[in-house]
């Protein structure tokens, strides 16, 4: 069973974040789920440029 997860574990988190995002249209609806994700990926993106600038200070 490991050996299954392991060869396939991108289609896994694949069909995950789909799935998740499904059901985020289902009862949130279409233009709060974009808003959602817009927010996410910019928060995301924030964490990344922190992230990289306190790596490039020390």
């Amino acid at each position: 069973m490991k050996e299954l997860i392991k060869e396939n574990q991108y289609a896994l988190i694949g069909a995950s974040v789909g799935f998740v995002i499904a059901l985020l249209f289902i009862t949130l609806g279409f233009f709060k789920t974009i808003l959602l994700l817009f927010l996410t990926f910019c928060g995301f993106m924030i964490g990344y440029y922190l992230n990289k600038r306190i790596k490039y200070l020390k």
